[in-house]
């Protein structure tokens, strides 16, 4: 009678054993759905933004981007991270500046008045990204190309305008302004710029330079590390 209940008690206890294993193999199945669902879902999205999260920029993108360059990722970055993402991102806010300014010259030549987005796909030879810019600088930039472009006599003042807010983005990202954006892309506007034979400034003949990149030349074929605006190469565009 022991011997039956002892074996009795083994063999529910088999029993249990076999149910535990099959429950954690079950388990572990449905997990491993759920992770690739996860997965496959994550990647058409990546697929249907354009942005590559592995881009260069530690996962970050669009505000969150912006965010982690002022100093506001959550978690907060060491100074050394911190420092080296806003090496990697200078170039990007350099092309989304000059973009948003080309893009308002153009409108302006073609009688069109938009309202650009805050965020943009910049691309490089290295990685595209979804970069991100406050809206009201956003339009700053993209109002100053485009009154420059209508307006060429008044370039002076839209070129205070412009390098205004180009210099409070650098300063919220902690970067040196090398060079100010209305030299490189309104052309010389100061008494220091007068022509040679002075007679004045020395205005482009054509109006308002714009980025080669927007009408044909890739937008990554610059110096791989695009580390100032002289990587830009410019063209110009007519005035109406």
């Amino acid at each position: 009678m022991d011997k039956l209940f002892i074996a009795l008690i083994i063999l529910v206890i088999l029993g249990i054993v076999v149910v535990l294993i099959y429950l954690l193999d079950r388990i572990n199945t449905i997990e491993g759905r759920a992770g690739f669902a996860s997965g496959a879902v994550q990647a058409v999205a990546n697929a249907v933004s354009g942005v590559d999260v592995n881009n260069g920029f530690d996962g970050f993108v669009g505000k969150k981007l912006w965010d982690a360059v002022c100093g506001k990722a959550n978690p907060p970055l060491d100074t050394a991270a911190l420092a080296s993402l806003r090496e990697r991102f200078e170039p990007i806010l350099e092309k989304h500046i000059t973009e948003l300014v080309e893009e308002g010259a153009k409108d302006a030549t073609a009688g069109a008045n938009n309202s650009p987005k805050s965020s943009r796909t910049i691309s490089t030879l290295r990685a595209s990204v979804e970069s991100w810019l406050p809206p009201q600088h956003v339009s700053s930039l993209y109002k100053a190309g485009y009154e420059a472009s209508s307006n060429p006599d008044d370039i002076p003042r839209i070129g205070q305008g412009l390098d205004e807010t180009c210099e409070t983005l650098y300063a919220r990202c902690d970067l040196r302004l090398v060079r100010p954006f209305s030299e490189r892309l309104l052309g010389p506007q100061g008494p220091a710029d007068a022509a040679p034979d002075g007679t004045g400034i020395d205005t482009p003949q054509d109006g308002l330079p714009a980025l080669e990149n927007a009408s044909g030349t890739d937008a990554g074929a610059a110096d791989t590390d695009i580390d100032s605006l002289d990587d830009f190469s410019v063209a110009p565009v007519k005035r109406k």
